[in-house]
């Protein structure tokens, strides 16, 4: 049930940032593949969705990082996930080195997962 409403609430965030990226492309860009021939689906694939997967690279990173972090919210509820296995186990050995293994995963994970997008977006980044 959580990983319903995990996917339902990001599915919305990200087909925003889609749309929002399809409608920041200039209608002159439809427009000149109109004049060289292309169909639509020629026109799409090929000039608008370039531009828009480099658009929204940015917005999208933000979001999948947002996701690893909000999974921690999953442990309010009963749901195996790594803060409540985290949480079980501080009775079980009278520490709290459990939590912070689970932070240092979440951290570590947010770092790589930066890193990458960081990469990314300089590799699409082609006009400097």
């Amino acid at each position: 049930m959580i990983l319903v409403a995990f996917v339902l609430n990001y599915a919305a965030y990200f087909a925003e940032i889609f749309r929002g990226g399809i409608e920041s492309v200039p209608i002159g860009q439809y427009e000149a593949a109109g004049a060289l021939g292309f169909s639509r689906t020629q026109t799409f694939f090929r000039i608008i969705l370039p531009q828009v997967i480099k658009r929204v690279v940015p917005a999208s990173s933000n979001e999948i990082i947002t996701l690893v972090k909000d999974t921690s919210l999953a442990s309010a509820i009963p749901y195996m996930e790594v803060m409540y296995i985290a949480k079980k186990q501080v009775p079980t050995y009278a520490s709290l080195m459990p939590l912070f293994m689970a932070g240092l995963f979440y951290f570590i994970f947010a770092t790589v997962l930066t890193l990458l997008f960081t990469y990314v977006e300089k590799k699409l980044d082609y006009y400097k």
